[in-house]
Formats: structure tokens, C-alpha cells, sequence
């Protein structure tokens, strides 16, 4: 991508895929994701479920690794990948909500 048509504020950096989750505003399971890029203001995914199915504008990011989730935003998606816009600070969740998240069975039942 050329110099002049870089729309970002914040430098991105390479994540080396970390796992993530999408979640709903309401904590509910979305899909797994690899995380590939993350900067103050934004993100971008790579989502292991078919994407073609409607995503909620608004949704939450889980880094598994750091154990924070980011509300955020879809701004654009091409085939897996999603870019997203954070909206706000990231939020720790409690033990409970992580051992939650990260339990076998997240995706069935959330």
C-alpha cells in the first residue's frame, strides 16, 4: 500500500496471530479469530468461521492472550478478514467472565 493512502492514525503492529474471540455486545459467542494487527485505535482479524453471515456492527474483541476485550466496530471486511475501530478502552473482564470465555464449551452454550 502506497505511503499517501494510509487512513490510519495509529501505527499497527503484528501481533503474530494471537487468538481472539468475537464476541456480541451481550458477551454471546461470535466466532474464534487470529488477531494480526493492533494499534490504540483499531484492529484487524482473521475470522476461522464463514464471515458471510450477518456480524453485528457493534461487537466486542477478546485477546486471549492479554485476557482484555475492546468494544469495537466492523469498518470493513474482505473475505475473512475484518477491520475494526475501537471504540474505547480495553476492559479486564473478571475471573469468572475469562474462565467463562475461555471454557471448551464457550461457543455452544454462551
Amino acid at each position: 500500500m502506497a505511503m499517501g493512502s494510509e487512513r490510519r492514525r495509529a501505527q499497527r503492529r503484528a501481533t503474530r496471530l494471537r487468538p481472539a474471540k468475537l464476541m456480541g455486545e451481550a458477551g454471546r459467542f461470535l466466532c474464534d479469530c487470529a488477531l494480526v494487527e493492533r494499534s490504540r485505535e483499531g484492529a484487524r482479524v482473521r475470522a476461522f468461521a464463514p464471515v458471510e453471515r450477518l456480524l453485528p456492527e457493534h461487537l466486542f474483541l477478546y485477546d486471549e492472550v492479554e485476557a482484555l476485550r475492546w468494544p469495537a466496530r466492523i469498518v470493513w471486511a474482505r473475505g475473512a478478514e475484518l477491520g475494526l475501530c475501537v471504540d474505547a478502552a480495553p476492559e479486564r473482564p473478571g475471573q469468572a467472565e475469562r474462565h467463562r470465555i475461555a471454557g471448551r464449551f464457550y461457543a455452544v452454550g454462551a
